[in-house]
């Protein structure tokens, strides 16, 4: 675009001139594949949420409780929306391992009393119940597949069925050779 396009542009809109990437509606957008570091904002939440809680007041099972109830909350939104890095993962889970055995941001993998994957099982199974950040992400974006391939009001199925012919896709289209 011209640069002076774009200059007037903005002078008539009242808006800023801005790169990619950038937010939009709280999730990060870009023309291109977003580089991590887009989603470093989702592991300051995290560490902003952790550290104005009073974790030593709480036992084992009430961090639980925070972790489910409220910090993973946070990430819902973006986890609808689009798949999350695994390093991004890492990093968060990190911050949950932490707060779950220490109840703060820097503790030793070392002194973890049951392996991660075992925290994240069901307590049916044995486990904490907390639930596993990558698997949760997948699960968000296929109930999206799930309600493209329903007969529901869902405005946004039906704006995206007016946009695509899902019925008549390829293989191809859809990553399968």
């Amino acid at each position: 675009m011209d640069a002076g396009l774009a200059a007037d542009c903005v002078t008539i809109m009242g808006c800023a001139h801005q790169s990619f990437p950038q937010n939009y509606l709280g999730l990060p957008l870009s023309a291109s594949k977003l580089p991590v570091s887009a989603f470093s904002t989702y592991v300051d939440r995290t560490d902003k949420f952790l550290s104005s809680w009073q974790a030593s007041l709480l036992n084992t099972m009430g961090r639980v409780v925070l972790i489910n109830s409220v910090l993973d909350a946070q990430l819902v939104y973006i986890m609808s929306a689009m798949q999350i890095p695994q390093e991004t993962i890492s990093q968060i889970d990190k911050r949950r391992r932490s707060f779950l055995w220490a109840g703060n941001k820097e503790f030793s993998v070392d002194k973890c009393l049951v392996a991660w994957t075992n925290v994240c099982t069901t307590k049916e199974l044995g486990g904490l119940g907390i639930r596993d950040f990558g698997t949760h992400n997948i699960c968000l974006l296929l109930n999206l597949v799930h309600r493209l391939h329903c007969a529901d009001a869902s405005a946004w199925a039906q704006w995206i069925r007016g946009k695509a012919d899902i019925a008549n896709m390829k293989g191809e289209n859809l990553g399968h050779h």
